[in-house]
C-alpha cells in the first residue's frame, strides 16, 4: 500500500443521521446515527438478520438510501451517488472476481472500470502482496475460498479509498491469512482510512483499534469492548 499520511482535517469521512430502510412494509433499519472519522474502525455486530448486510449496502450505495442524511468525504451521497462510490471500496461475502480470468486479468479490469494509473509489474507486485505469486497465472475458478477473499482484498492496495466497508472479512481466511489481514486493515487506518466492517469474529477483530456497535432491532447503539463478546 502507497503510504500517505493521515489527514490532518478533523472532518468525519462518514455522517450518516436517521437512516432508515425497509423491505415492503418490514421496517429494517430505525434511524441508524453512524458517524466515523479518518483513522477509525467501527465494528458491527449484532445476530442474523439484524441489518448490518443491509446498513453495508446502503453505505455502499448499493441500496439507496430514501429517508436520511449521508455523507461521504463532505458529499451528499443521496445527491452525488457517484462521485461518492469512487471515494470507497466495499468487499462483501461475493468477492465479485471473474472465475476464467487469472488474478493479473482481474486487476486489470478492476483497475481499468476505477481508470487507476497501474503498470503490470505493480499490479504482480500486489498479487506478491497478498501471496498469490505462485498462482498468478491461474485462472481464479481454481482458487479456494482464502485466495478468493485474499485477490478481492488487493484492491484496497489499488484504489486507496477513503472508506472501506467489509461484511464478514475473515471467513474462510486461516489462522496465517487473519494475521496478514489485520496487518494490513492497521496499515490502512494508520494511514488515515476509514474502516466499517460487519463481524461475529471479536477475537480476531481484538487485534485492530476499534470501536464495537451493536445492531439490534433496527437500532444501532455502541457498547464497550467487554460487551462484545456478548454482542454477537
Amino acid at each position: 500500500m502507497t503510504p500517505h499520511p493521515p489527514s490532518s482535517d478533523p472532518s468525519p469521512v462518514v455522517v450518516l443521521e436517521n437512516a432508515q430502510h425497509r423491505y415492503g412494509r418490514h421496517q429494517v433499519l430505525q434511524g441508524i446515527d453512524l458517524t466515523v472519522s479518518p483513522g477509525e474502525c467501527a465494528v458491527l455486530y449484532g445476530a442474523n438478520g439484524s441489518g448490518k448486510s443491509t446498513l453495508l449496502a446502503l453505505l455502499s450505495t448499493r441500496y439507496t438510501l430514501r429517508e436520511g442524511r449521508y455523507l461521504l468525504d463532505g458529499i451528499d451521497v443521496r445527491q452525488e451517488p457517484h462521485e461518492a462510490r469512487a471515494r470507497l471500496l466495499f468487499i462483501g461475502h461475493h468477492t465479485h472476481l471473474y472465475g476464467h480470468l487469472t488474478p493479473l486479468e482481474n486487476l486489470q479490469f478492476f483497475t481499468s472500470l476505477r481508470t487507476i494509473p497501474t503498470t503490470d509489474q505493480q499490479l504482480r507486485h500486489v498479487i506478491n502482496t497478498v501471496g498469490l505469486n505462485k498462482a498468478v497465472d491461474k485462472p481464479v475458478q481454481w482458487f479456494s475460498a482464502g485466495m478468493r477473499k485474499r485477490l478481492a482484498l488487493a484492491r484496497l492496495l489499488l484504489a486507496h479509498p477513503k472508506l472501506l466497508l467489509l461484511d464478514e472479512p475473515y471467513s474462510a481466511l486461516d489462522t496465517q491469512g487473519v494475521g496478514w489481514l489485520n496487518a494490513m486493515l492497521t496499515t490502512f487506518l494508520h494511514n488515515g482510512g476509514s474502516l466499517i466492517m460487519a463481524s461475529h469474529d471479536p477475537e480476531r477483530v481484538a487485534a485492530l483499534p476499534h470501536r464495537p456497535w451493536q445492531l439490534a432491532r433496527g437500532r444501532l447503539h455502541p457498547i464497550s469492548n467487554a460487551q462484545e463478546s456478548e454482542a454477537c
